[in-house]
């Protein structure tokens, strides 16, 4: 049956499409909207913004955010629609909206990932991918869209309209090992449909690649690493980091959404939706989005304060020492301030080692504390780092504001921005789940009370 052929569907769409707009009065648009007229045309041709969120309270990608993007655009109400929740129907939400607000960028973070989780077969799944990505690149050559003369579509050629679309990759909360086939018990639950309690990881790495192959077919739609994100904030520490310019935090999951999932307006909304424009700005800056870069959002001076720990992201080959000599590119020792006692650094080390960002960061939590800096070393000789300037100017700042960091973790060969979340990591951080203990398994933590400042 193609609903999209009823009245009552369009009906529907139509209803959906005035509850979606909000009002947005120009005080509410950031000062530049005004103050720099040609800045604002250039950053209005990126829109109208449609996001596609998914759940009922439209998941992490919340309302707001999208509208957040859109006021950075200088579009406001005009600029933005958000259509209320498609039950797996996320093709016809783009068929229509396309049609109806032609939107410039296309927001759909998470709707694979409510996508995925009803799904119990892998090609079920491929299926569902196969037509959601065609249906958000607008593909001629697909069933969804008839772009002959007289079609539905024939707007889409006449036009050469094709919108921006950044597209979350898959994330799954029970990832488990089936390299020896599915468990009997566990993998299915009850109820009248069956739906997937678990997912094969194994699974979900072929089908986060079979979405990238999908998506690199198509120009115009951008993959954004989704299930990293997703994994930061609901996996220990349920912390996300935060990297803008000079300036870095980790927001935690509290501070983020009002139940795990669903973000406030303050902080959470703006630091999706700043996310969002900085993997844009990455897009435009590599050439493959049309524009120019989006100003941030503002975020308060009150959620970047002092780092509580230090991680240094090591080049594979560095010897495996918890107390490398740490200089600049001139080779000038750059001087860090611990709140260790020299005698328990010493026994101890002052950095934990480790090979897996989730894993090891979480398993040194109480060395790193909530909020630690995250730099990497350019290069090293021997046993010692060598940092880039930046880094070298931002370490030297928090040692003359003072501050002293409670311990640091090296981690080799790490790329934060890795697509596909590894195994160790994924079935660790379920092992955490089960039995939060392991965390103590492994560092000795460092003493607290009055323990003396270390200069190191």
């Amino acid at each position: 049956m193609r609903l999209a052929a009823t009245k009552y569907w369009y009906a529907v769409l139509c209803l959906m499409l005035l509850l979606s707009v909000r009002v947005t009065w120009a005080d509410e648009l950031p000062s530049y909207c005004t103050e720099d007229p040609a800045l604002a045309r250039e950053l209005s041709r990126m829109g109208p913004v449609m996001g596609l969120g998914a759940s009922v309270s439209h998941g992490l990608l919340a309302r707001s955010a999208s509208e957040i993007v859109a006021d950075q655009l200088c579009l406001g109400s005009d600029g933005h629609v958000f259509p209320w929740y498609f039950p797996a129907s996320y093709q016809r939400a783009a068929k229509y909206y396309y049609k109806h607000r032609r939107p410039g960028l296309v927001l759909a973070m998470d709707v694979t990932y409510h996508d995925m989780k009803v799904l119990e077969y892998t090609s079920d799944k491929a299926k569902v991918l196969d037509e959601l990505v065609a249906g958000l690149a607008l593909d001629c050559e697909s069933d969804l869209y008839d772009c002959s003369d007289k079609g539905n579509e024939s707007y889409i050629k006449k036009e050469n309209y094709r919108p921006t679309v950044l597209l979350g990759d898959l994330f799954f909360e029970n990832l488990i090992d089936c390299t020896r086939g599915k468990p009997p018990q566990g993998y299915r639950i009850e109820n009248s449909k069956p739906r997937p309690k678990k997912l094969c990881y194994e699974e979900y790495e072929q089908l986060n690649r079979h979405l990238r192959a999908l998506a690199a077919q198509y120009p115009n739609v951008h993959i954004f690493s989704a299930n990293r994100l997703f994994t930061a904030l609901v996996k220990y520490p349920h912390s996300v980091f935060y990297d803008q310019g000079t300036r870095q935090t980790f927001f935690t999951r509290n501070e983020l959404t009002w139940d795990g999932w669903h973000p406030y307006t303050d902080p959470g909304s703006y630091v999706f939706a700043n996310l969002t424009i900085m993997q844009i700005n990455r897009l435009v800056r590599e050439g493959k989005i049309k524009g120019r870069p989006i100003p941030l959002r503002t975020l308060s001076d009150k959620y970047f304060g002092q780092p509580s720990g230090l991680i240094i992201l090591v080049p594979d080959g560095f010897p495996p020492v918890s107390r490398p000599r740490i200089v600049g590119p001139a080779g000038e020792k750059i001087a860090l301030r611990f709140a260790l006692s020299k005698q328990w650094a010493e026994r101890h080390g002052v950095f934990s080692l480790g090979k897996s960002y989730f894993r090891d960061r979480a398993l040194s939590w109480e060395r790193l504390g909530p909020k630690p800096l995250i730099i990497r070393a350019r290069s090293f000789r021997g046993t010692t780092l060598v940092l880039s300037k930046k880094d070298q100017d931002i370490l030297v700042a928090h040692y003359q504001k003072g501050t002293a960091l409670k311990g640091g973790l090296l981690l080799w060969g790490q790329n934060l921005n890795e697509e596909i979340i590894s195994r160790e990591d994924t079935f660790f951080l379920n092992q955490v789940e089960k039995d939060p203990a392991i965390l103590k398994t492994r560092f000795p933590p460092p003493p607290t009370g009055d323990t003396p400042y270390w200069d190191y």
